[in-house]
């Protein structure tokens, strides 16, 4: 589900995608082996994008925390997004948002095809 803030006036802002476990099929397609297989408690938030005129505005934040609440309300006791960790904006917003880092992700490019792996943090290493 691609859920979307709007500003006082209905004026798009900010859209990202909630998907859940039985979504799994199709992000095997999408993302081939680049991507977790969610579990029955787990949930993804993927493509996010603010437009560029509410940048630096604090909507990513606002934003991404309601959609989160919309996986606790569908029943998930986790949710989860990805973020290159040069994206210092965006990490600071999904911290904002109530996130915490706690895996890592590596993806690898050989021939136009990529190989991803997971590493979950060591706890304490925040």
């Amino acid at each position: 589900t691609c859920y979307t803030a709007v500003d006082g006036g209905d004026e798009p802002c900010y859209m990202q995608w909630l998907i859940g476990p039985n979504d799994n099929q199709k992000l095997r397609a999408m993302y081939r082996e680049g991507m977790l297989q969610l579990r029955a408690d787990e949930m993804l938030l993927e493509g996010a994008f603010t437009r560029p005129a509410f940048r630096g505005k604090g909507v990513m934040a606002e934003a991404m925390a309601h959609i989160a609440e919309k996986g606790r309300d569908a029943g998930a006791r986790w949710v989860i997004t990805f973020v290159k960790e040069d994206n210092i904006a965006s990490l600071k917003g999904c911290q904002k948002a109530g996130f915490e880092p706690y895996m890592l992700k590596y993806t690898q490019w050989q021939f136009f095809k990529s190989t991803s792996r997971f590493e979950v943090l060591p706890a304490g290493r925040v």
